[in-house]
């Protein structure tokens, strides 16, 4: 009797109940591997142990059509591997120095700056809020803040151009980061409803980050503003019924604004990351290092400095480039890679990039944030 749609579905199920007890076997011996590592102060990220996993993996497959999905597979379980491993080291490791004193962030009561201020100082934190993010460097220059808060990158919409040129331009220290989930809602006043609305305010990374929900409604006027809570500030002070902002609950529910439409970024998993920048750096702790640079606009430049990092085995995680102006196609790089200011192999890519780039600076060696 020929199996039906039925009958391969429950062959599915028992074989993703294999496959669920055999990975958390494996993240038991993840972490077996993450205390071994900590103890011998070994960093978790091994790329040439990684490789030979990939190779063993594509070599074991009965049909080689299917080694791009094997080496897809096999990298994301490692990459939860090396998350597990993560905040195994963080959880053990001893607490941060809690930072204190006055803190900074762009918008207003209710923005995801003040959201993640809050949550990386604490509630209890004196906070100053600012318009620009410009204002916030402006006011740690001037001593009236010890510390700013400002967003850094967007998980779907990437970097925050204007915060990277701030960073060069004024040289503070990145001392710490903060993750804070990104959920966009489009809000109202009481009373208001979709069919009523003829014009949008947010922040441009709010409209990006809401493409898909926008693109329906192609009537509205959208209108850019400072900051998503500042968007929502302003919608409630107006009176419109026409008006509403696509912001945060938080903001919405501070202003007296109700949820017209939840939830509307277009992608689920949304999440920006927040830097904490100070006067003074502070590596106590760090497992994470931001450097930036200059390189001649000639061939193999950025090649010849990415390659250290290869070499000493060390993950980096994050580029970025900004044009330099004034300089026609020459940029000023940024990189974020796992590591601490004591680790020798760190130390020897800091050499290396010092040696062969220009305006070399480490932005910061700090701890990582860990969802």
């Amino acid at each position: 009797m020929a199996e039906g749609l039925e009958d391969y579905r429950s062959q599915i199920d028992q074989l993703d109940g294999q496959l669920i007890r055999l990975f958390e076997q494996r993240l038991e011996v993840v972490q077996k591997i993450g205390q071994y590592k900590q103890a011998h102060g070994l960093p978790v990220l091994n790329a040439g142990r990684e490789q030979a996993v990939l190779e063993k993996a594509r070599a074991r497959l009965k049909d080689p059509a299917h080694a791009p999905a094997a080496t897809r597979l096999m990298q994301e379980i490692m990459a939860l591997s090396r998350e597990s491993q993560h905040r195994l080291l963080q959880q053990s490791a001893p607490p941060a120095p809690h930072p204190t004193g006055r803190v900074g962030y762009p918008g207003v009561a209710g923005s995801f700056s003040e959201q993640a201020a809050a949550s990386y100082f604490g509630e209890d934190q004196p906070r100053q809020a600012y318009v620009e993010f410009a204002q916030v460097f402006q006011a740690l220059q001037a001593g009236e803040i010890d510390y700013g808060v400002l967003p850094i990158e967007n998980s779907s919409t990437g970097g925050i151009a204007q915060v990277y040129d701030l960073l060069a331009q004024y040289g503070f220290s990145i001392v710490g980061e903060c993750l804070v989930e990104v959920n966009q809602n489009l809000a109202g006043l009481p009373g208001a409803c979709l069919e009523g609305i003829r014009r949008v305010y947010s922040h441009t990374q709010g409209f990006e980050q809401s493409r898909r929900f926008l693109s329906s409604h192609q009537d509205w006027v959208q209108i850019p503003f400072h900051n998503t809570a500042v968007a929502a500030q302003h919608v409630a002070q107006e009176g419109d019924l026409a008006q509403a902002a696509i912001c945060s609950r938080r903001a919405a529910k501070l202003y007296g604004l109700e949820v017209l439409a939840p939830d509307i970024q277009d992608i689920r998993e949304n999440v920006t990351r927040f830097i904490v920048i100070g006067r003074e750096p502070a590596p106590q702790g760090a497992d994470k290092v931001s450097v930036t640079f200059l390189l001649d606009h000639e061939a193999g430049t950025l090649y010849h400095i990415l390659r250290h990092f290869a070499q000493e085995r060390i993950n980096l995680v994050k580029i970025e480039s900004r044009p330099i102006p004034g300089a026609l196609w020459h940029y000023r790089f940024y990189l974020d890679f796992e590591g601490n200011l004591e680790n020798a192999q760190v130390r020897q890519v800091l050499r290396a990039l010092s040696e062969g780039s220009q305006e070399f600076k480490v932005l910061g060696a700090y701890r990582a944030a860990v969802r």
